[in-house]
């Protein structure tokens, strides 16, 4: 009855949570790293290995065909360290920007 209580731990720790989708702007690709600027401009830098895959219009890319700016979505995913490990690294259509009428004026009373 002993061994069960570590064997369900050790189990819990080797288990990977799923992987995370990130949106933001293409930075650069440093020493074994991509770096994307998310929200408010905060960078996000993550791990790229060998099985990482780049896509661009929906075709298999290269790391070199991606530049600073580009819109990216970035799935990602945790390895045993904690460590940010990017999975797939695709670029993606710009968002249009929000219509003036959207959001209220707060000059205006």
């Amino acid at each position: 009855m002993n061994l069960l209580a570590p064997l369900a731990v050790l189990f819990a720790l080797m288990q990977s949570p799923p992987p995370a989708t990130f949106e933001g702007v293409f930075k650069a690709f440093e020493s074994g790293h991509v770096v994307i600027e998310v929200e408010q401009g905060q960078p996000l830098r993550m791990f790229v290995t060998s099985s990482t895959k780049y896509i661009r219009d929906g075709k298999k890319s290269k790391a070199s065909e991606f530049h600073d700016g580009d819109p990216v979505e970035v799935d990602a995913e945790r390895d045993l360290r904690m460590n940010l490990v990017a999975l797939r690294i695709e670029a993606i259509k710009p968002k249009p920007p929000e219509p003036p009428g959207d959001k209220p004026d707060p000059g205006k009373n």
